[in-house]
């Protein structure tokens, strides 16, 4: 390895790394072109190998950074320090072979052509590896480029058309354009894409949300964070004082509120047809009240156990379907377990729910992603479609005290945005909040401590283009131009 390879490898490393500073809770969003131009424009100047490897580098910071939160996770669960860094830094060098892909694909197709090419191929695989990288072996869409504009006024007239994606989009192309510049020494790309940024940060956004209108009616919520530590939720005997924790204080609520929340598995049972304790008691709890009360559990039917919301009044359900691997099933775990003993978890595989569930609420339908659902734009469109407003209910305490819980409620304002629904994020420990249908924060409650937050939300009809159509247009236009240049490429080697 030569020193000038060494200093490259460098470089992208801390890149990478200084990338996490435009996503929450930093949100320093002007920033986030600057990063990916400077590795952008190392890999437009050296092989495809070496392109390649600068991928990894700017990859291996930014997840090695931005994600590091999974050894919280891992070591709530049981771990040991090392086994949680070890999956940590593990994770990162997975998340990081998408850019070093789209790196050195990058760099092969793009030799020896024109600025314009260069300007167009590199954004459509950066972009064409995104979307990759959240759909491939289920998916991990976090730290998607486009969050890094959840704060900015412009991402409200392009989001609801074109997703965090398109958002992302259209960083790369200024990331693109300011490469393109100093690797050519031209100075229309840089000032084309100048123009563009300034433009977009410049943008006011839009009066209403674009493709989504009120429905005239007003539900009051409440959504109950109950600050319950991960040690002790499922410690035996702890069940009847953590319910009557929730209890209490949703109590002065039962009839000031259409709909009270608890968080993820706050009720820290297994619900069967709600005959026994403590669903019965919280039922009569709720009835002869106003109030819905929607609470987070487990749920066992048909002889599977889900992770689910129930409306413990009706016992309607809706079941979380996109399940975390290795936190609530096990991929090849009739392998992996005999390996890993008692260090692999859960012990008892969950089951994915199957319908789209959406639950009534004074007049409304509410759609209620669970956690990790809300990180995938594919999961919340058909939800959102049959809904008025989104609850999404999150134990994060699996996350500690770190940046992944302001990165998961980033995450759940780019939805709002999306769809043009309001989300009432109900967490255990942090950070609780109502998401206005323009992603803005219109309530929120303050995280490590318990707390009731109250509201009134108006629910939203219509449908944005972008939950008509999803990513397809946008990764159509993508793959078209990869396609186009990639054919040339093969076609003519030496040009």
């Amino acid at each position: 390895m030569t020193l000038r390879f060494a200093l490259q490898l460098i470089t992208a490393l801390l890149a990478g790394a200084t990338l996490v500073a435009a996503f929450a809770p930093f949100s320093f969003e002007w920033l986030a072109p600057l990063p990916l131009a400077l590795v952008f424009g190392v890999g437009m100047a050296v092989r495809p190998l070496t392109a390649a490897a600068t991928g990894y580098a700017f990859g291996f910071g930014l997840f090695g950074v931005g994600v590091n939160w999974i050894h919280v996770a891992v070591e709530i669960f049981g771990g040991s320090p090392l086994i949680a860094w070890t999956a940590a830094l593990g994770l990162a060098g997975l998340l990081a072979v998408f850019p070093a892909t789209a790196f050195g694909l990058a760099a092969w197709a793009s030799a020896r052509t024109a600025p314009l090419t260069k300007l167009a191929l590199w954004p459509a695989l950066w972009i064409f590896s995104e979307w990759l990288r959240g759909w491939l072996f289920t998916g991990f869409g976090w730290l998607q480029l486009g969050y890094t504009s959840t704060d900015s006024d412009w991402v409200q007239w392009v989001a609801p058309f074109i997703g965090a994606l398109g958002a992302g989009s259209l960083v790369a192309v200024v990331a693109a354009g300011l490469a393109v510049a100093i690797v050519t020494r031209r100075t229309w790309p840089a000032l084309t894409t100048g123009v563009l940024w300034a433009g977009l940060l410049a943008l006011p956004g839009p009066v209403e949300p674009v493709g989504t209108y009120a429905t005239g009616g007003a539900i009051t919520i409440v959504l109950v964070q109950g600050d319950i530590a991960q040690t002790r939720k499922w410690r035996t005997g702890e069940r009847e004082a953590i319910v009557e924790q929730y209890r209490a204080l949703s109590a002065p609520y039962r009839d000031r509120a259409d709909l009270i929340v608890w968080p993820e598995t706050a009720i820290p049972a297994v619900y069967v047809n709600g005959g026994s304790s403590p669903y019965v008691e919280l039922a009569r709890f709720v009835n002869h009240h106003r109030t819905r009360l929607i609470a987070g559990t487990l749920r066992r039917g048909d002889g599977d156990v889900y992770n689910s919301m129930i409306d413990v009044g009706s016992g309607q359900a809706s079941d979380k379907r996109h399940l975390v691997p290795f936190g609530e099933y096990v991929p090849f775990g009739e392998w992996l377990r005999p390996l890993f003993g008692d260090a692999m978890v859960p012990a008892v595989d969950f089951a994915a729910g199957e319908a789209i569930s959406t639950l009534p609420v004074a007049g409304a339908r509410v759609g209620a992603p669970i956690c990790y659902e809300i990180a995938f734009a594919r999961d919340v469109r058909p939800v959102a479609a049959k809904s008025g407003l989104l609850v999404n209910a999150s134990d994060d305490a699996w996350f500690g005290r770190s940046i992944g819980l302001w990165q998961n409620r980033e995450i759940a304002r780019m939805r709002a945005i999306e769809t043009g629904r309001p989300v009432a994020r109900v967490t255990n420990t942090g950070l609780t909040a109502v998401i206005g249908a323009d992603g803005s924060l219109k309530a929120t409650l303050a995280p490590f401590r318990p707390g009731v937050l109250q509201a009134t939300i108006e629910p939203r009809v219509g449908l944005t283009p972008f939950v008509r159509w999803g990513n397809g247009p946008l990764i159509g236009f993508w793959v078209g131009i990869i396609l186009v240049i990639g054919v040339a490429r093969i076609r003519h080697p030496s040009s």
